[in-house]
């Protein structure tokens, strides 16, 4: 593959879509923008409507096979927003045994990325952001601190057990166009080529 795989993650609200396509509107040619899970598709409509670990799953596996791995053999470089671990910080959900079988059978056909961007927020200002989204699921998030840090527990797992290229943005401490500068210098550095 001659392109990069650039993942995005965090959790809701914590700026990642918005630094993206930020980033995007500085060079849209260079970069491709990929929805990991909750897309505009037909799957990610069934995926949305029925949450569970599978179809999140078909969703991510869906992309890799038609917007991923065709763009990195364009040498694109391909931001992700999303990818498995927003399915697996579903606990306590995921760790139920189905659907534990589910991520080991799934995860064999996930493309490793060439570098993370772990996007981090306080979580005194989640909630604050979530509530002032008001969607159904953010409101459940802000009313139930304990899942959010639960996945946030994962998040941070995930950081720290990953092997190469990363970079943790709190965006409580960086506006929208600071973050976006981070994430550009992160991509934009000498580590890349």
């Amino acid at each position: 593959m001659k392109g990069l795989l650039i993942v995005c993650e965090g959790l809701d609200c914590s700026g990642k879509t918005t630094a993206i396509n930020k980033l995007l509107n500085h060079n849209n040619e260079k970069y491709v923008y990929s929805k990991g899970i909750g897309s505009d598709t037909f799957i990610g409509r069934i995926s949305r409507k029925f949450h569970c670990t599978l179809m999140f799953f078909i969703e991510l596996i869906y992309f890799t096979f038609t917007k991923i791995k065709p763009n990195l053999k364009k040498g694109k470089i391909i931001l992700q927003d999303r990818y498995d671990v927003s399915i697996t910080s579903y606990v306590p959900l995921t760790n139920k045994w189905y659907n534990k079988f589910v991520i080991k059978i799934f995860k064999k056909f996930v493309i490793k990325p060439s570098a993370i961007v772990y996007f981090h927020l306080p979580l005194k200002e989640r909630i604050k952001r979530l509530k002032n989204k008001g969607a159904k699921y953010e409101l459940i998030l802000a009313n139930n601190p304990n899942l959010i840090t639960l996945r946030e527990k994962e998040y941070l797992k995930w950081y720290e057990e990953f092997n190469g290229f990363k970079i943790k943005i709190d965006t409580k401490k960086n506006d929208i166009l600071k973050t976006t500068k981070i994430l550009l210098e992160f991509i934009g550095t000498n580590l890349f080529y």
